[in-house]
């Protein structure tokens, strides 16, 4: 029996919880189904796979998945299709789709499992970081801070704007240094935030240039990234002006308050200072 146009229409009907996940997936890329439930507030991830299912089943979104997998025990990484992204923005018209967000979509299905997976580790960071701080904190990907022309031209993989009081507000750049990339691609990286901060269009207008942070994977990633970002910042004329700090992943997911001092704050002329996040982006 051919289906009808007002069936076809009813069948791809989304709710609000199927766009969140579309929403989601648009401003993160990749997310395994236990991170989606999270993200959603549930507090295990089988209640979350029909809905996936259901999704996949229309098209919508699509899933990194293969007998490997299951020998891992590594659960399906699910990505958002050309599809779901248009199905996103007829239902919320303001979406901000980007053409060079719209262009990556369709390369989900053939990205290295090493940006697979750093996609997948952001997940988890972003989700910490909203245990620890809540709704003073509002986190945005790099897909997202694309629409604006005076952020540097290498996107930070999270853009955080931490509210301090009612009219105060600070911001940070922050990367995640797992290995994906090259540690020479990381340092400069970090370099021309410094530099973006002396000779850039950052719009003061939108705040005080933003701190510069990074959670690396091991203590020695740290060592070697705090050396180099001492090095930079004792090149930089307004070194002072730039706060910098550093921390590594089991330090980070061994905080369970925004009070901890797992950060540590990295300055061209003095010693290394354990600080909680405030601490480092205010310019303690």
């Amino acid at each position: 029996m051919t289906e009808t146009v007002v069936e076809a229409k009813r069948r791809n009907r989304l709710n609000k919880q199927q766009l969140a996940v579309l929403a989601w997936l648009l401003k993160y890329r990749f997310s395994t189904g236990k991170q989606l439930a999270y993200a959603q507030g549930r507090s295990g991830h089988k209640g979350i796979q029909k809905k996936l299912q259901i999704l996949e089943d229309q098209g919508f979104i699509a899933k990194r998945y293969d007998k490997s997998y299951r020998l891992a025990g590594r659960g399906a990484e699910y990505y958002l299709t050309p599809k779901g992204a248009r199905a996103l923005v007829a239902y919320i018209p303001d979406t901000n789709l980007h053409p060079n967000v719209m262009k990556a979509l369709y390369k989900n299905k053939t990205v290295s499992d090493a940006f697979l997976m750093h996609c997948v580790g952001l997940v988890d960071v972003i989700l910490k970081l909203q245990v620890l701080y809540g709704e003073k904190l509002r986190i945005y990907s790099s897909s997202e801070v694309r629409a604006y022309s005076y952020f540097p031209d290498w996107t930070p993989d999270l853009f955080l704007s931490y509210k301090a009081g009612s009219n105060v507000v600070y911001r940070a750049f922050l990367d995640i240094w797992d290995g994906s990339r090259p540690f020479f691609v990381s340092v400069r990286k970090m370099r021309n935030y410094i530099t973006y901060a002396e000779e850039g269009d950052w719009n003061y207008d939108a705040g005080d240039y933003p701190a510069i942070l990074a959670i690396c994977a091991t203590n020695h990633d740290q060592k070697k990234l705090n050396r180099q970002m001492k090095r930079v910042l004792s090149d930089a004329s307004d070194a002072d002006d730039t706060p910098c700090g550093t921390t590594t992943l089991e330090r980070f997911n061994q905080a369970t308050q925004a009070t901890d001092k797992f950060w540590a704050y990295v300055s061209w002329s003095d010693d290394l200072r354990p600080m909680t996040l405030l601490g480092i982006v205010r310019k303690s």
